[in-house]
């Protein structure tokens, strides 16, 4: 741009500097920008001035990308872990970035989980009834949750606590419920659910809480995309003794397919445990396929077909029908715990079975 030039400020010329002399040009400009914006009071109006002057043209544009890339850095950006309690939309929709440190900081209410070199979050727990001595223990992974799910946005983690403290005496057992990737206030992004990292971070996170409370078997239960996961978690380890996807999505290919796309949700394409059941498991697993066969989030199909893998594996299995909660009859969070309750006290499928009149929500 050359130096020198005349500007108009509300009907008044204003003459920079002569050619050549760049700080009494940049002086002047600066002068009638400030001018400007007492006169206009609005930048856009400012803008649009200042695009009629030619020489003006490049540093407008320069500005407003430095301006966009700004705004969408702090958008995208990864909220930064708290070791408070954080249930908030704008974490849901950025996830949250945590260090080893600051995650082992709070032991009582996180486990880092390391995956690999490149791949490790911060999972934030809450349990009840653990000793360093635990032997087994009930693991619940819950739902997929929306960035705007009013009940999310008004949780604490003194209510989240609270919640396990009853859960533990409802089960009569040692129970812990973990946050996945991305939700909870654990570190990582929820638009990944359904990958095998995920599955492989929550495994990373049982071996941490094995360690700490002396956890030989656990009982998984996992309602939708908890339960998916509570599935894939079958493909990875041998220390699962009772498992209950519930209302789960258990092979996603078939429900994405039947709901006309080519991918997921999240636009990836999720892990498939059923196709993946290669790797040995307990020697006493048994796994209750639980769901509402008229569930209009999570077609019944995409349910039982995991009931066909179990069987050419000869892995004992049931399925249970329940009547779930909600419009589209698909939440079942509390039957699921329940049940998980009955496989840990080792009841036979003919128990659990005459249940099922009773399995509302």
């Amino acid at each position: 741009m050359k130096s020198g030039g005349r500007f108009e400020f509300c009907g008044l010329t204003v003459l920079s500097g002569r050619s050549g002399d760049q700080v009494s040009f940049y002086t002047t400009v600066g002068v009638w920008i400030f001018l400007q914006l007492k006169c206009r009071h609005s930048i856009a109006n400012l803008i649009i001035d200042l695009m009629r002057y030619q020489g003006m043209r490049q540093i407008i544009y320069i500005f407003l990308l430095l301006l966009t890339l700004s705004f969408n850095s702090h958008a995208f950006s990864k909220a930064e872990f708290s070791v408070e309690d954080d249930f908030s939309e704008s974490s849901l929709r950025r996830g949250i970035s945590a260090t080893e440190e600051k995650c082992n900081s709070i032991p009582e209410k996180a486990i880092w989980s390391p995956v690999s070199s490149n791949l490790a979050e911060c999972i934030k727990y809450w349990s009840y009834g653990l000793t360093t001595n635990t032997g087994k223990a009930i693991v619940y992974l819950h739902r997929n949750i929306l960035a705007t799910d009013p009940a999310y946005l008004k949780l604490t983690g003194e209510m989240v606590s609270r919640y396990a403290v009853e859960w533990s005496r409802r089960v009569k057992a040692p129970y812990i419920f973990i946050g996945r990737p991305g939700f909870f206030g654990s570190s990582g992004d929820q638009s990944r659910k359904g990958l095998l990292e995920e599955s492989q971070i929550i495994s990373a996170t049982l071996d941490g809480l094995k360690k700490k409370y002396g956890i030989n078997e656990f009982v998984i239960a996992g309602l939708s995309g908890g339960g998916h996961t509570a599935t894939s978690l079958l493909t990875l380890r041998d220390d699962i003794v009772c498992a209950v996807p519930t209302s789960a999505p258990t092979p996603s290919k078939i429900w994405y397919l039947k709901m006309g796309r080519s991918l997921d949700t999240t636009n990836h394409l999720s892990y498939e445990p059923t196709e993946n059941f290669k790797n040995p498991v307990h020697k006493d697993l048994r796994v209750i396929i639980l769901g509402d066969p008229k569930d209009e989030a999570v077609f019944w199909e995409s349910q039982t077909i995991l009931a066909e893998v179990l069987s050419k594996r000869g892995i004992p299995h049931m399925l249970l029908e329940g009547q779930g909660k909600g419009p589209q009859r698909h939440i079942l969070d509390n039957a699921a715990r329940d049940i998980a309750s009955m496989c840990f006290f080792n009841k036979s499928f003919e128990e659990i079975k005459a249940m099922e009149p009773r399995l509302n929500g």
